[in-house]
């Protein structure tokens, strides 16, 4: 008899129990179902965040291997994206990481990170401009991104635009007081642009927070020849004992004990340094200025002259030399010497008018060339490979640059070169 109790309708009819138990079935699979994706997707979020983490602590190694489980884990396309750009970075193929890259800068938790990354491999492959671009939006949301004020010093740098750069270094000193890095670049700028003072106290404040960074020695003898510019002599003399012996450091212990009035001390030192490096230009010139003090001309003229030979377009050495010739009684090599010198102050004069045009025009390719010229012409090599590669990071299309510091080949990370597979 069938059961039309009303207190149990549900149960009523034949079919009622089997029905009830594939509903059961149906249930508990779906609660397997949505277990089973719940997990899944709580797996997929736990090895993101972990890949994040391995990016910040650049463990690069642990990145690839959570990067090869999420690719296989769905909903993770886009993060995939960037972790293929990170690792693609890492391995200097700066184009295909800028591909991928492109995949995830619209995803609004990825976009700062993308950003980021992607200003680092611009100004990897030297388009400083572009990279800027970027690392400004980066600071837009992160004002105190310390990676973006990094790699904004560094552009801003290689364009020549130091006081940007100055700028940025010194954020960055204040976000991580624990880095010497901002200072000691601080204080060769500082030191370039003759403040002295400034430079010294940028060399001791980067020494102060890493006493044994790598290029320590370099700091001590560019801080001692501050402190001689200053004629603080002890303080040059005390910074120079903690070098090791090098003709470097003894020619500025010469100059130390020069302007301390002690020439004993000062010629030991120039012939301590001159029998180790016989064409050291600081030793000489000392020399030769000793000797004109003395009033012994011909050795004078003997010195400067061999000093002039090797170094042909320093003024301080034709202008001492002149001198010699002049109380010699020698006025056509006077005459010479005093011409070349005053070209060589015009020289100088032109590279500070033109350094200063650039500051204000950061987009002016050619004056950033003719800066690289002046610097050939005034036996700067390094100062004029510098210049031309900020004349081919805002125009990679000059000829000139591009022969300059490829030698003769345009370089492979130009902008709108292919990278290789």
């Amino acid at each position: 008899m069938t059961d039309t109790s009303p207190e149990r309708p549900y149960l009523s009819g034949p079919f009622r129990r089997p029905t009830i138990l594939v509903f059961a079935g149906l249930l508990a699979a779906s609660a397997m179902f949505g277990g089973w994706a719940w997990w899944h997707a709580r797996q997929g979020s736990q090895r993101f965040a972990r890949a994040l983490a391995a990016v910040d602590a650049q463990r690069f190694d642990r990145v690839q291997r959570e990067l090869d489980a999420l690719e296989t884990t769905p909903g993770y396309t886009v993060q995939c994206h960037f972790l293929r750009g990170v690792l693609l970075v890492q391995q200097q193929r700066f184009f295909p990481a800028l591909d991928e890259f492109g995949h995830s800068v619209d995803d609004p938790e990825l976009r700062v990170r993308t950003l980021l990354h992607s200003g680092e491999a611009l100004y990897r492959v030297q388009n400083f401009q572009a990279a800027i671009g970027l690392l400004v939006q980066v600071l837009g949301t992160e004002p105190d991104s310390i990676d973006a004020h990094r790699w904004l010093a560094a552009a801003y740098y290689d364009l020549g635009l130091r006081d940007q750069a100055m700028r940025h270094m010194v954020r960055v000193s204040e976000l991580d007081p624990s880095d010497a890095r901002p200072h000691r670049l601080m204080g060769l700028i500082q030191k370039d642009f003759e403040n002295f003072a400034a430079a010294v106290r940028s060399y001791r404040e980067s020494l102060r927070r890493n006493p044994q960074q790598a290029d320590r020695e370099t700091i001590l003898l560019e801080l001692a020849e501050c402190h001689v510019k200053l004629r603080q002599h002890q303080d040059a003399l005390a910074a120079l004992a903690e070098c090791r012996p090098a003709p470097n450091r003894w020619a500025l212990e010469a100059e130390c004990h020069y302007g301390s009035s002690n020439l004993v001390e000062a010629r030991r030192r120039i012939e301590q340094t001159l029998e180790a490096a016989p064409a050291n230009l600081r030793a000489l010139l000392l020399q030769g200025t000793i000797f004109l003090d003395e009033g012994n001309v011909e050795a004078a003229v003997r010195v400067l002259s061999q000093a002039a030979a090797g170094y042909p377009k320093d003024y301080t050495v034709r202008y001492k030399l002149g001198q010699a010739y002049r109380r010699l009684g020698d006025s056509q090599n006077a005459d010479e010497q005093a011409r070349i010198a005053a070209e060589i102050k015009q020289l100088r004069l032109q590279f500070s008018e033109l350094h200063e045009t650039a500051a204000a025009e950061p987009n002016n390719a050619d004056v950033r060339c003719q800066l690289a010229i002046l610097a050939g012409q005034l036996d700067r090599p390094d100062l004029a490979r510098v210049w031309f590669q900020a004349a081919l990071a805002i125009n990679p299309k000059q000829e000139q640059p591009q022969r300059q510091v490829s030698g003769g080949s345009q370089p492979k990370t130009k902008v709108d070169a292919k990278e290789e597979p």
